[in-house]
């Protein structure tokens, strides 16, 4: 079979062995895939000669299953999430616990974003806040964008900006002020907090920029309230004042990936999950969670992807959608 690979900072199209399956694992035939810029343009960029596997979500249909597999039978379409298990692969043998059953009424287009959906759910659940609270979002990115739709399905009051107007253009397309939902550039995102809350402060901060750049996180704590949180999505550098940290007196959180479960060998590996009473929100179930907006036509991931591209024509894609200041989303198809 075939799959994109990084190699000495080029996205190759790689021929390798089949993957074989475990008595707790799922053989998909994959139908889509979806880019994480983040993600995979960090990882091209660091590549050497040892080839590194590209992408972690994507849709198809069950060719098989292990004989521990509970919930999913051959035929099945579904969604899956998570290296080294998941890659823009053609075939994918994937954990049961990372796989989630699609209804009818979700595509697979969609639902190959399943892991990106789930990593925004994670982090929208991390902040920690309560219907009617102020978020303050930076970065309107795709992890961004779908963040800042789970706010306002939330009934958060979200404030959020991003360098790019082109990114704050899509999401004002989307919300108007009145929905509950501030787009802003940076000179007056401190200003409509301050205003919205009182002086008061955001009750949250979520970071979904990616930077090398330190500052985000002193800029973050400039604007949430005493006792407030901060969350960290995006990749930035974690540094900043211990002055300002030491004044506000904030919680600040880096939510890792999809939720709970996510690289738990046991879990992942081994199909233990967690009981539901004890951890409610596993990453599986934030996966479910995900399928379960989309189903209900709360998220919108459709209108956020700007590139369909095959398969055969990735590498090329790759380098053409870097240079494109309306690059947002983007899917493959097999």
């Amino acid at each position: 079979m075939r799959r994109l690979v990084a190699v000495n900072g080029l996205v190759k199209i790689e021929v390798c062995s089949e993957p074989t399956m475990t008595e707790q694992s799922v053989l998909i035939q994959t139908h889509f895939s979806a880019i994480s810029p983040g993600t995979e343009y960090k990882l091209i960029e660091s590549s050497r000669e040892s080839p590194v596997p590209l992408g972690y979500s994507a849709a198809g249909t069950v060719l098989a299953v292990g004989s521990k597999v509970l919930g999913i039978k051959e035929g099945d379409k579904v969604a899956c999430y998570g290296g080294p298990f998941v890659t823009h692969s053609e075939r994918l043998v994937v954990p049961q616990n990372l796989c989630v059953r699609l209804p009818d009424d979700v595509s697979l287009s969609d639902a190959a974003f399943v892991g990106l959906g789930a990593i925004a759910v994670h982090g929208v659940r991390s902040l920690g806040i309560q219907f009617g609270e102020i978020v303050a979002i930076f970065g309107l990115g795709l992890l961004g964008q779908l963040s800042t739709q789970l706010c306002h399905e939330a009934n958060y009051l979200s404030i959020v900006t991003d360098l790019s107007e082109v990114r704050r253009g899509r999401l004002l397309n989307h919300y108007s002020t009145a929905s509950g939902v501030q787009v802003l550039d940076s000179s007056h995102f401190s200003a409509a907090i301050s205003e919205a809350s009182g002086g008061g402060g955001a009750d949250a901060v979520l970071i979904c920029a990616h930077s090398l750049q330190s500052g985000l996180l002193d800029a973050a704590l400039e604007v949430v309230r005493y006792r407030g949180r901060v969350v960290i999505v995006g990749n930035i550098p974690v540094e900043c004042s211990r002055e300002k940290m030491f004044q506000k007196e904030v919680d600040v959180q880096v939510s890792r990936a999809g939720g709970i479960g996510r690289y738990d060998e046991g879990y992942e590996n081994r199909g233990i999950d967690f009981p539901r009473s004890l951890v409610r929100w596993t990453e599986g179930r934030n996966m479910q969670e995900v399928i379960r907006l989309l189903a209900s036509g709360r998220l919108d991931i459709d209108s956020l992807v700007t590139h369909r591209i095959a398969f055969n024509d990735a590498p090329s894609a790759y380098t053409e959608m870097k240079q494109e200041s309306d690059f947002m989303a983007a899917v493959l198809s097999y």
